[in-house]
């Protein structure tokens, strides 16, 4: 039986590709650390934080994962353990008010696919020997990422309304 290259000749463009993505993300998410630490928010800052450490530490660890993973099994465990410990951890510093609850919960059910996914992916190609889940990893990781730094700035729009109904608050009572 033959198998199938999903990819094809196409590889080094989406491997590209995906390089420029994370690094717009980190771009995104840096501006995120940097507008919150001037803003004094500490609980959107702390979730800003934690996005860029995990997008840094992704971004220095895959090549060192790709080059000592040559089965391709460990990378995709250690990968849904990242996105494990990164729902943990917005999980307990959401219950210690450290980080909005809404942006935790919203977090969370925004970041689940993920491990899934790698789960899945390990299964699909070493287990079943099945290439089901090329197109979906490759389509979904990248969106659960940018809705993750999507979610940084999401406590930029709540403070502008909130000081907006202040402005708004004022300038009536006068």
């Amino acid at each position: 039986m033959t198998s199938i290259d999903i990819l094809g000749p196409h590889v080094p463009v989406i491997h590209n590709t995906l390089i420029a993505i994370i690094d717009s993300q980190m771009i995104l998410v840096s501006i995120a650390v940097v507008l919150f630490y001037f803003l004094k928010d500490r609980q959107a800052l702390r979730y800003s934080l934690l996005c860029l450490v995990f997008f840094i530490n992704g971004y220095l660890t895959y090549d060192l994962i790709l080059s000592v993973d040559g089965g391709k099994v460990y990378r995709y465990i250690y990968w849904a353990a990242m996105d494990v410990l990164f729902i943990a951890i917005v999980a307990y510093w959401a219950l210690k008010d450290k980080m909005y609850m809404w942006q935790s919960i919203i977090c969370q059910l925004v970041v689940i696919p993920a491990p899934l996914l790698q789960l899945f992916r390990l299964v699909d190609r070493h287990l079943m020997d099945l290439s089901y889940s090329g197109y979906l990893y490759m389509t979904v990781l990248p969106l659960v990422n940018y809705a993750t730094v999507f979610l940084c700035f999401v406590p930029l729009i709540y403070v502008l309304g909130k000081n907006r109904k202040t402005t708004k608050v004022t300038e009536e009572t006068s």
